[in-house]
């Protein structure tokens, strides 16, 4: 699987991102961070081809709209075709990790807040349903 992770440019880039990276890394999977990209041509056509997008977000925000939001963002700003546009997400929150992969945006794992210690619960819990882990 090929994951995509976008910093939350709102923020500064703190451990979890590293840490989120490095979780899908290690299972076997290709993972790109958005800010490591100086070629926009390259990071146009990886958006396109990529399996999953992961965000970290640190406000509160309707995680439905939220999901909309972004999906017709990604739509816009990379010129996805329809059949091509509804990317799997995976949302880190200050209060647990959401996802679309099901047909409505769900909580799919619940945090105290969001910090390496909540990170290695979720991944722990992730290990044991062998979740994110690359097909072998």
């Amino acid at each position: 699987m090929k994951y995509l992770v976008i910093e939350n440019r709102q923020q500064e880039i703190d451990e979890c991102l590293y840490d989120i990276a490095d979780f899908f890394w290690n299972n076997g999977n290709e993972v790109y961070i958005s800010n490591n990209y100086n070629n926009e041509n390259d990071y146009r056509d990886f958006v396109k081809h990529c399996d999953w997008v992961v965000l970290l977000i640190y406000g509160d925000c309707s995680l439905v709209s939220f999901f909309e939001n972004e999906q017709h963002k990604l739509q816009r700003e990379f010129n996805l075709e329809k059949s091509n546009s509804k990317k799997l997400m995976l949302v880190f929150s200050i209060n647990g990790v959401y996802s679309n992969a099901i047909p409505f945006p769900h909580k799919i794992f619940h945090f105290d807040r969001l910090d390496q210690n909540e990170l290695k619960h979720f991944f722990s819990w992730c290990k044991r349903l062998n979740l994110f882990d690359k097909q072998r």
